[in-house]
């Protein structure tokens, strides 16, 4: 059988077509609201999911940052101390449609997968808590433990005005025992193993704005010393990496656990990946598929993107002034503000630096219960799976729950057949999700929200 046509496990938990049917409906509907951010506008999704929850009977709570930029909340049962959450992001990235086989905010059914801008990051999770909730409360299910719902705005753009101004005006919102949210439980294919992360860490952030100077001159007589050169020398310094290679402990467990599935030697072979001697080799003459390579690499060091740059104002000018933006991503024990003094030492020049926004990295217990509860829904949703700790490269919502004291862990599960590109459509072109991959997710999320709440 080739990999392409690899057989999915049927849908689990003999969960029904209620609730997997809305599901699906709920995903394309919330597509289909444009939430790009900027400029965000998650009002329209969040006014729309208490229309959806009051269909069924749930009251929601809606908290507005800014004009437009809404979050939501809705309980199910006892909301205290004790109440599971599940949160997702109602923002999305930017979408050029002129790249997309379907419209990004169609929500179209094509080729077995739902398309559009968030069904991956992350609006599948929001229609996994919102079929939930509204699965339950059709059933008119006695709650042992409250389920709660949130819906944020504004993660895409650093969380300020979403879960971070909860955390600061509304507290209370994100109390419980624990909250779940993006990135985890989707299968990746390692040889004949079906493998799906459970995320216990995540990267941390500080994003620059460099300042850069340079002498003026007419177009007519080149000179090296124009700020937009300058911009053009830091952009290579950049993308060499500057940072030192480091294998944290979150990483180090996780090419621990897949390299004890794959046995011996390819098992040697994976965890030496952690190795500052052979990582290089094992990515580059073993590995070699750069989809997978660059997370591998994000993962062992603090990361350095420039993502805009500006200068210049007239075709015959040699500017003087020019901006890069940059998007650094720092590993666990890497304190922002000291990165930033080392930024100055490892990339010097000519710049001054603005600090656009920081957050530090976040690695969870990764022995907490609800770790064990997510493991075995996942090895009973899809028998001989291998569920394994992951840090993720990018940030979450976690952020907000770390800072009141609440742990959050990414689990938010999609079956992947191992011919579908998942990392890169993280703000990527053609971003989907295979129906039969989110029936699937949505089945195994609501039976782990029943075990715990029910």
């Amino acid at each position: 059988m080739s990999r392409s046509n690899v057989e999915p496990p049927p849908i689990p938990f003999e969960a029904p077509d209620t609730l997997l049917d809305d599901g699906v409906q709920l995903l394309q509907s919330l597509i289909r609201i444009n939430t790009t951010n900027p400029p965000g506008n998650e009002d329209v999704a969040a006014d729309q999911a208490a229309v959806w929850l009051r269909e069924v009977g749930i009251e929601s709570e809606e908290h507005d940052a800014a004009p437009r930029r809404r979050s939501l909340k809705a309980v199910l049962g006892p909301d205290n101390e004790d109440t599971l959450i599940l949160s997702a992001h109602l923002d999305v990235v930017p979408a050029d449609p002129s790249q997309w086989d379907h419209p990004p905010f169609s929500g179209t059914i094509e080729d077995g997968c739902i398309w559009g801008r968030g069904a991956i990051d992350m609006k599948h999770m929001a229609a996994y808590g919102l079929a939930t909730l509204r699965h339950l409360a059709r059933e008119k299910a006695v709650m042992k433990r409250g389920v709660k719902l949130i819906l944020v705005a504004d993660e895409e753009a650093g969380c300020s005005l979403g879960s971070l101004h909860i955390a600061a005006h509304k507290p209370e919102w994100l109390r419980g025992r624990v909250a779940i949210t993006e990135v985890g439980g989707f299968t990746i294919h390692v040889d004949d193993h079906r493998i799906y992360p459970i995320q216990v860490a995540e990267k941390g952030f500080v994003w620059l704005r460099l300042h850069i100077k340079g002498d003026p001159g007419h177009g007519s007589m080149p000179h090296k010393e124009s700020a937009l050169n300058e911009l053009a020398r830091l952009v290579q310094v950049l993308a060499d990496q500057p940072f030192p290679f480091r294998c944290t402990q979150p990483v180090a467990d996780f090419l621990g656990a897949i390299g004890d599935i794959l046995g011996f030697p390819k098992g040697a072979f994976f965890k030496s990946i952690g190795n500052e001697t052979l990582s290089n080799f094992v990515l580059d003459k073993i590995i070699k598929i750069p989809d997978k390579t660059r997370v591998f690499r994000a993962l062992l060091r603090d990361s350095t993107s420039p993502t805009m740059a500006q200068a210049g104002t007239k075709v015959n000018v040699l500017p003087e002034n020019a901006t890069l933006t940059v998007d650094c991503r720092i590993l666990p024990g890497t304190d922002p503000k000291a990165f930033i003094e080392e930024f100055k030492t490892r990339v010097p020049g000519n710049y001054e630096i603005e600090v656009l926004g920081d957050g530090p990295a976040l690695v969870m217990d990764d022995g907490h219960p609800i770790i064990g509860a997510m493991e075995s829904v996942l090895k009973e949703a899809d028998p001989g799976c291998h569920p394994v700790p992951q840090m993720i490269t990018g940030f979450t919502d976690a952020r907000a729950f770390a800072e009141v004291g609440v742990p959050c862990y990414g689990f938010s599960p999609i079956w992947l057949p191992p011919d579908l590109p998942f990392a890169p459509m993280f703000h990527g072109h053609n971003e989907r999700i295979p129906v039969h991959g989110f029936r699937w997710g949505l089945a195994t999320l609501h039976e782990l929200v029943r075990r715990e709440c029910l």
